[in-house]
């Protein structure tokens, strides 16, 4: 049975990966994998998060034996495992790449901004930069809706980019490697979908697990903000979350000591239902 199906009246545990739920250099799991055996094992939906490619989510998940619904790239794009009520198999919340990149690289060269992307780099390129094997860095470049980029000009240069980006409709994030020229969408996007969808959405929890900046908005929108420990991690700034998390440990030994204890606070039923 999958996730989607299995859904119960508990846990819906949505999670950043790179710098979360996986090591940021490594991408290893490992520490977080009893916590994220219990998650699974329990029937609660594990929804993955990221400014990853639906194609990395994909591998990803064929790799843990899971079948769950998804977001890619910042919340652009929530993958179903099923058809919705309209026949949609896909929600899109972001707008094509293709439509906007030409632009932004006229601006670019125009006004002389300073710096490099996914578009520019051979896979080769994006594995010295990630990490990633080239395989991986192949699937990494299977852009649809973002380009992740390294900013090299000055602060005030991309004060400047920022607003230009503004006026075609588009955003700059900040994450762990990389900033993402994006719509105006957000990883909280989905998970307010995916609330709406449930038979009894005022029996859900839902928790929120990231590292990064770009995850503000998706731990913001949860009941339970899950900020796990990280270079940039005291950047970040909620204002709505109910219950507020921070790990000591980084990565996915910090994802395992917040859900460990979220499952225990559930069990000791400390845990209140919106």
């Amino acid at each position: 049975m999958t996730q989607e199906a299995a859904l119960q009246p508990a846990l819906l545990v949505f999670t950043d990966l790179d710098g979360s739920l996986m090591e940021h250099e490594t991408y290893s799991i490992e520490p977080a994998m009893p916590a994220l055996q219990e998650v699974l094992g329990r029937g609660f939906a594990l929804i993955m998060n990221s400014s990853k490619t639906a194609a990395e989510i994909l591998a990803l998940q064929k790799t843990l034996k899971l079948s769950a619904p998804f977001v890619c790239e910042n919340g652009a794009a929530l993958q179903l495992l099923s058809p919705a009520p309209d026949g949609q198999s896909r929600i899109v919340f972001g707008q094509l790449r293709s439509e906007w990149l030409p632009a932004v690289h006229a601006m670019r060269a125009e006004a002389g901004f300073e710096f490099e992307g996914f578009a520019d780099w051979q896979p080769d390129k994006i594995s010295e930069l990630t990490g990633l094997d080239k395989a991986d860095a192949e699937l990494a470049q299977t852009r649809e809706y973002s380009e992740p980029i390294l900013w090299r000009g000055s602060a005030k240069q991309k004060e400047l980019f920022e607003s230009k980006l503004a006026q075609l409709g588009l955003n700059l994030l900040e994450g762990g490697r990389f900033h993402s020229i994006q719509g105006q969408h957000t990883k909280s996007d989905a998970m307010h979908w995916l609330k709406q969808q449930q038979s009894d959405a005022s029996m859900i929890i839902t928790v929120a697990l990231g590292d990064s900046p770009n995850d503000s908005a998706m731990l913001d929108a949860a009941d339970i903000a899950v900020i796990i420990k990280s270079g940039k991690s005291a950047r970040i700034e909620l204002h709505a979350a109910p219950q507020i998390i921070r790990t000591s440990r980084p990565g996915p030994a910090g994802w395992q000591d917040a859900m460990s204890q979220i499952l225990a606070q559930l069990d000791s039923n400390e845990l209140a239902i919106n």
